[in-house]
């Protein structure tokens, strides 16, 4: 019964890596095109900042304090609505022979909030090059 059961928690442990992964390429997919459609959406008024003079840096801070705040409002409600989550999976899956912890240590909430702030970095990352790249005079002569 031991080995049966060491054997169903070294599969579940591959299963939680792969949602794991699944869950940060949504995470970067979602804040990617959210970012990009607010870009998109404001790119005349990004080209009328930066013939104004304003530097790449003031730019990117003006469009990227929404993300950041949108970021870590996110976060906070995720690690709350994630910890519910938790338990209620934990209790659908268990079965009569096997019951599993439900306690969600300080780590998980740690690591949890660390990615998803990673993954904002690297899409403000990807996303300043394109902040870079818009075209003042183009976006400034298109009619709305």
């Amino acid at each position: 019964m031991k080995k049966n059961y060491t054997s169903m928690l070294d599969t579940l442990s591959y299963v939680i890596i792969v949602i794991i992964v699944a869950a940060g390429a949504l995470a970067y997919i979602v804040m990617y095109n959210l970012t990009n459609i607010n870009i998109t959406e404001r790119i005349r008024e990004i080209a009328t900042l930066k013939v104004l003079g304003f530097y790449d840096g003031e730019v990117d801070a003006y469009i990227f304090r929404e993300n950041i705040l949108l970021t870590i409002l996110g976060t906070l409600a995720g690690l709350v609505l994630g910890a519910a989550l938790a338990i209620f999976v934990i209790t659908t899956a268990e079965v009569d022979l096997v019951m599993f912890g439900r306690n969600i240590y300080a780590k998980s909430y740690i690591l949890a909030a660390i990615f998803t702030l990673l993954f904002s970095v690297l899409v403000t990352l990807v996303m300043h090059k394109k902040l870079k790249q818009v075209d003042m005079i183009e976006a400034l002569k298109s009619v709305e």
